[in-house]
């Protein structure tokens, strides 16, 4: 077999998932590091884990297993457009957020389109981009590691078809400020489409932070991402949303396959929505242990950015990867940014109150 003849002409630029250490399960990592008592600092998850109501609802659809969800998720949809004040033809459902990430890639990208994509950003919109075939283009970021939307726009052409921004971004927790992000869209031509990820849009905190549905309803060329992974805590769930103009949604579901969303991530999600005191609480651990990293960075004099996610950057003027494979002998796994060209940084997730006081003393000892 030539697998080379079998092979799509944009398989030299695939890259599987491939799980390094800091990519493992708790449970592999215990394994590997030979420690019964491991802190994964690295998939900025909820420390808190899901709900009680939320447990109660996805137990209770297991009854039903043996029947197929409802394709569209009618109900979940119900309950995030009364929530976000937007009609249901301007939903769809996702796989997680890297399912509806993929599922724009397949419905908008031909081989000739060019995706613009920030420099330090989430690599599922490179990896989507290569998918298709299609040809990144990277813009620089500012020099405090925020989205430069001035580069963005400088560099759209006639080819240019997707634009992604991360909003928090993810590894930096930068924010775009409102006031920027309208005038930004307001410029964007009619033959582009602007995604905008909010999947930490729970956890920001900043004044000059609001969500970009509010532009869908301005008919702007925006399409919004959201995920149930973060501050819900349904990441082994998979299960995220989509949020632009009905006839975008409607291009989507062409591409989309039937059930994509399993209906024990469905009732997850509905009783997640249900229960914001759960998500108050999450934000809550979220801002303490945040503050605890800050107090840590500020005593070492270590450059950190203040952050709207579930993690913190932190730049040690360091080799980072000394560091990480100090904090891996000690049980504690966080996420190096070498593949940014970010030798010196490190990004945090915000762990539980345990798991941040064993970084802290970890990385004391270690210094």
């Amino acid at each position: 077999m030539q697998l080379q003849k079998l092979v799509r002409n944009v398989y030299p630029n695939l890259t599987p998932y491939t799980c390094q250490l800091a990519d493992l399960p708790i449970e592999d990592l215990k394994k590997v590091l030979k420690k019964d008592k491991v802190y994964k600092l690295s998939f900025n998850e909820s420390p808190l884990g899901p709900s009680t109501k939320v447990m109660e609802a996805m137990q209770k659809s297991l009854l039903a297993l043996n029947l197929y969800p409802d394709s569209t998720g009618e109900e979940l949809k119900e309950e995030i457009s009364t929530i976000e004040g937007i009609n249901k033809d301007q939903l769809i459902l996702s796989n997680g957020a890297d399912d509806m990430i993929v599922l724009l890639a397949q419905t908008f990208l031909e081989p000739e389109d060019e995706v613009i994509i920030p420099q330090i950003t989430f690599v599922q919109y490179l990896a989507s981009t290569h998918l298709m075939g299609a040809k990144p283009v990277f813009a620089p970021m500012k020099s405090d590691l925020s989205i430069d939307l001035t580069a963005i726009l400088e560099r759209i052409t006639e080819r240019t078809k997707l634009i992604f921004l991360c909003n928090p971004n993810n590894p930096t927790g930068t924010i775009i400020p409102d006031s920027e992000m309208e005038a930004f869209l307001g410029k964007i031509p009619s033959h582009v489409l602007v995604v905008i990820d909010e999947a930490y849009h729970e956890y920001a905190d900043s004044n000059e932070y609001t969500s970009s549905i509010k532009y869908v309803e301005k008919k702007l060329p925006v399409f919004v991402v959201r995920t149930f992974s973060k501050i819900y805590s349904l990441a082994a769930a998979r299960i995220g949303y989509g949020i632009g103009d009905a006839q975008v949604v409607d291009a989507i579901h062409h591409v989309r396959p039937p059930f994509n969303v399993n209906a024990v991530a469905q009732a997850g999600a509905l009783a997640a929505l249900r229960d914001q005191e759960h998500v108050e609480k999450a934000k809550v651990l979220n801002q303490k242990g945040k503050t605890q990293l800050y107090k840590l960075f500020v005593e070492l004099g270590w450059k950190y950015l203040e952050t709207n996610g579930n993690f913190v950057y932190v730049d040690m003027g360091r080799d980072s990867q000394e560091i990480f494979d100090a904090l891996a002998e000690r049980g504690i796994i966080v996420r190096t940014l070498t593949g940014y060209d970010l030798k010196y940084s490190l990004r945090v997730s915000v762990g539980d109150e345990e798991g941040i006081d064993a970084f802290i003393h970890a990385i004391k000892e270690i210094i």
